[in-house]
């Protein structure tokens, strides 16, 4: 099942696997403005053996409506987006799968609607956009050891001890740029480095509709909210937690993860030693595998 629901005057895309009985979790993709057709491609139909996915592209991305520049657009239009969503689609509760920046909006959803949430699983989640970019600048260092480019050795050494957040997202995001192809090198382990691309490429949606992920972005750069650390407010979220990292992913970085466990019993780190920032393409039967125990062992469900 799949259509629109109208919210704040936007339409905004879903796709729905799964039975009516099982339980039901919203799938928050990242990117930011990434959209949820690879997830589903890659694990809708895995998953909806035994829980109901309402996967959505947000608010400006993909196959929802376009942000005009003149718009005003924030993190908390995409909360509120969501809870709406819940609400026309008559769900009582629901859990939350958050990858990448979609688990910082699983997290912020929590903080702000925690009767409303059953559980939360996250892949290779940020909590900190300046530690994830700190980490990134880390493994691009690595990359220019290895393609011998010494220069940007030094400059990648010296930016990744830079603190604001925002001046070391900026400096990230240009060392992305100049890696290039490269790049994937930090994101995939395996030999399919290209795969988002090639599944992009082969969806039949317009690219157009692809191109709708950087005002999405730029929106929500500009407005500042997302360089807010929610490490502090880890504690403060009570339900059921998994954290599914990949080996080999250096988005969600170590300090993320010591804030994630901090010895909360209801709180399980998986890693998966094959996988980057995928682990839901590179390892999908292990990735299933994992959130259907977790959902089975929860006390909530």
């Amino acid at each position: 099942m799949n259509g629109h629901i109208t919210v704040k005057h936007k339409n905004i895309y879903y796709k729905i696997h799964g039975e009516n009985h099982l339980p039901v979790f919203l799938y928050l993709h990242g990117g930011p403005g990434a959209g949820s057709y690879d997830f589903i491609e890659h694990q809708g139909q895995r998953l909806s053996q035994f829980v109901r996915v309402i996967a959505i592209d947000q608010r400006g991305v993909l196959r929802s409506d376009p942000i005009g520049d003149e718009e005003s657009f924030g993190i908390f239009d995409l909360i509120e987006d969501c809870e709406s969503i819940r609400e026309q689609l008559g769900i009582k509760k629901w859990g939350i799968i958050g990858h990448s920046f979609g688990g910082y909006l699983a997290v912020h959803y929590q903080l702000h609607y925690p009767e409303k949430v059953t559980q939360i699983l996250l892949e290779c989640p940020i909590f900190d956009l300046g530690s994830t970019a700190r980490s990134l600048i880390i493994g691009a260092n690595r990359e220019y050891k290895r393609l011998g480019k010494h220069g940007m050795v030094e400059e990648s050494l010296a930016a990744s001890k830079i603190t604001d957040p925002e001046e070391t997202w900026e400096k990230c995001i240009e060392f992305l740029v100049d890696l290039g192809e490269y790049k994937d090198n930090l994101y995939v382990h395996g030999e399919e480095k290209h795969f988002f691309d090639d599944l992009a490429e082969k969806s039949g949606i317009p690219q157009e509709n692809w191109e709708r992920a950087s005002n999405h972005q730029l929106k929500l750069y500009q407005e500042g909210k997302v360089f807010e650390s929610l490490l502090p407010q880890l504690e403060s979220v009570n339900c059921p937690m998994l954290l599914i990292k990949g080996k080999y992913d250096w988005v969600t970085a170590d300090d993320q993860l010591a804030a994630f466990t901090n010895g909360q019993s209801n709180r399980k780190l998986y890693m998966f030693n094959h996988s980057g920032h995928f682990p839901r393409f590179e390892e999908p039967e292990l990735y299933v595998k994992v959130i259907k125990e977790f959902i089975s062992h929860s006390s909530v469900i």
